[in-house]
């Protein structure tokens, strides 16, 4: 049974997620502060294997590059995203109006239907587009990591540059709502909630938002 831990990083409080199986692990979203990310890991005396991007908007890449280096491992995303990774240092200085690093160097891609085993793990790759083009979720045994597609009674915004909410609607209703009713969804930010919450409930995708619009 894998087990998940929780930090929150950063000036935006994104959710970095430690995927635990017996001594391997993986690490997801890790936006920042990645001298905690190694401390906790050393703590834990567990040996990550790769470090994945749901996405590549800068709150969740920016401890990449110091832990690809110090850990040895590879870094992932899926290739629709590279165009926003790459251009990360001016549209940070658009939109928020300070600076980054450069973005860190992909190591190999990840696509829909991809694979990955970690330990007695197995995580599914699913395309969930819509937030940004190569928006994906990684789904397990139980669970689902949504990065910003789907959050606790709310979605990702589509207002930034690759985002489309037509494109993200479906991918909610189409892919991560076929999942489990009691899936949990860890999401990029905020709390924990499950595929059947936020299929009853959610105000924008739920069975309340569609009461809500006739």
């Amino acid at each position: 049974m894998a087990k998940i831990h929780t930090m929150v990083v950063g000036r935006l409080q994104t959710n970095c997620y430690i995927l635990q199986s017996h001594a391997t692990a993986i690490i997801i979203d890790p936006g920042d502060e990645p001298e905690r990310i190694v401390r906790f890991l050393n703590d834990m005396k567990v040996k990550p294997s790769h470090i994945i991007a749901t996405h590549t908007h800068f709150d969740h890449v920016l401890g990449v590059d110091s832990l690809r280096t110090k850990l040895s491992i590879p870094f992932l995303i899926h290739r629709d995203d590279l165009a926003m990774l790459e251009s990360m240092q001016s549209r940070v200085r658009q939109f928020m109006g300070f600076e980054v690093p450069p973005p860190p160097k992909v190591d190999a891609y990840l696509k829909d239907g991809d694979s990955l085993g970690m330990g007695d793990e197995t995580i599914h790759v699913l395309h969930t587009p819509g937030h940004s083009p190569g928006s994906i979720s990684l789904t397990g045994d139980g669970y689902v990591f949504t990065g910003d597609a789907l959050f606790n009674q709310s979605i990702g915004r589509t207002d930034l540059p690759g985002g489309d909410l037509k494109t993200l609607m479906h991918s909610i209703r189409e892919r991560l709502f076929k999942l489990d009713d009691a899936t949990t969804v860890y999401p990029g930010h905020g709390p924990e909630t499950t595929i059947g919450d936020e299929k009853l409930a959610n105000p924008f995708v739920g069975k309340a938002a569609r009461l809500h619009t006739g």
